[in-house]
Order: C-alpha cells, then sequence, then structure tokens
C-alpha cells in the first residue's frame, strides 16, 4: 500500500525557470545506476558540482517526434482507457518535488485515476526508433531497464502512487537500410507496473538516490563508477 503523500507540485512560468529548478529526476537515477546511455554517475556528479550558468536542454529529431507526439498519444489513450481511467493532463513546466527530500523530482506526461477503486498512477508515454535486433530484444515484453528504472523513480516520488502505465509507440525500420530510412511498421505497446510488485526496487532506488546525494554531492566524495541496482 502507498504511503502518505509526501511531495508537492510547483508550476514554474518559463521553460527556463523548469530546467534550472530542476533537481534528480528520471534520467538522473539512470545515471547513478549505471543504465542510462546518456549520462553516467560521474558525469552527473560532475555536471551538479560544476554547473553552467544556466542549463540547456538539447534535442534531435527523435526527441522532436516524441515531444510532438505526446499529447496526440494521450489523447488517444484517454480514449481508448475511458471505463477504466481518468487521463489528467499537466500543467505546461509542471514538476512534482519530494517535501522531506526537495533534490528529488519529476515532471510527468499525465496522471491516471482508475474509476473502479480511485487509484493514482503515472502514465509515461515513450516513442523508440526500433532499428536493429537489438532494439528490439529491448523491448520484448518489457520496457528497457534504462526506461523501468525511470519509471520506478516516479513511484519514488510520487510516493501514495500505486502503479505506473507505459505507452510505447514502436517505429521498426529495416535493419538492412544503410541509411536506416525504411520505416516497415509502428506499433503501440503497453506496460503496467504495480507499486506492490516492485516495491524492493523502489526502497533500493531511493536508498541509491539518497546516498549519492547525502555522500557524494553533499560532502564532495567522487562516486564510484558502478553502482548496483
Amino acid at each position: 500500500m502507498a504511503q502518505k503523500r509526501n511531495y508537492k507540485k510547483e508550476t514554474f512560468k518559463s521553460k527556463e525557470d523548469w530546467l534550472n529548478n530542476r533537481g534528480l529526476g528520471g534520467t538522473s537515477a539512470s545515471a547513478i545506476t549505471g543504465s542510462s546511455p546518456y549520462k553516467n554517475i560521474l558525469e552527473l556528479f560532475a555536471d551538479i558540482m560544476c554547473p553552467d550558468d544556466k542549463e540547456v536542454e538539447t534535442s534531435n529529431d527523435s526527441m522532436t517526434y516524441g515531444i510532438r507526439c505526446e499529447p496526440i498519444i494521450r489523447k488517444q489513450y484517454a480514449l481508448d482507457f475511458e471505463e477504466k481511467y481518468k487521463v489528467h493532463t499537466p500543467r505546461q513546466h509542471e514538476m512534482y518535488r519530494r517535501k522531506d527530500k526537495p533534490y528529488m523530482t519529476a515532471t510527468l506526461d499525465s496522471i491516471l485515476t482508475e474509476i473502479a477503486t480511485g487509484r493514482k498512477g503515472v502514465h509515461e508515454i515513450k516513442t523508440h526508433d526500433i532499428r536493429n535486433r537489438e532494439d528490439e530484444q529491448e523491448w520484448k515484453d518489457h520496457i528497457p531497464q534504462k526506461y523501468y528504472e525511470q519509471v520506478i523513480w516516479y513511484l519514488v516520488v510520487m510516493n501514495d502512487f500505486d502503479f505506473v502505465e507505459v505507452t510505447a509507440k514502436l517505429k521498426f525500420y529495416d535493419y538492412y537500410d544503410p541509411d536506416g530510412k525504411k520505416l516497415l511498421k509502428t506499433e503501440t505497446r503497453y506496460y503496467h507496473i504495480e507499486r506492490a510488485d516492485v516495491l524492493k526496487h523502489v526502497e533500493n532506488l531511493e536508498k541509491l538516490v539518497t546516498r549519492f546525494w547525502e555522500r557524494n554531492v553533499k560532502q564532495g566524495i567522487i562516486p564510484d563508477f558502478k553502482i548496483t541496482f
């Protein structure tokens, strides 16, 4: 059973303010555990200890596609599951922060209310290009580890939420096209994660991130490169 609510909602006037007020989020959690392909724990530590004047968010074609798809996927999901969930769209530049550990933050794609029970959940939207057999295998029957730890993180911050629903829109490209441009098909997959089933993972991830902040960031101790989640 989820605990008593221990977080607050914050809304910022601009994307710049939102970027500069973010704490450790889902991508930070995956960097700390070593599953992120984009940043490791040492790079995260360096970014926190020696920050630039302003944080800049980078983008590419895949990220732009994902951003443009998000409201469409959310509306489609709300229609497909209207008898099961109420879908709550977040406000622009909205973020949630743990009260007891304010360095822990989460930006959600949407919030779900289970109609039959009133239980709360996170709705996470992912878009991903499948360009080789390794990509395809990563999404077989489960979400990739780097994304799994991100959604587990939402259960750390949103400590009274009971589940996560992941909607993944996958674009399959021809493995043998040297330019990777021949789109074969698109497919939408759904993944459900119950807090009760991953409670030890939630607790362990919170401990690892808390240790990183309290020991490495606050005391200035360089972290070990590899941490087991």
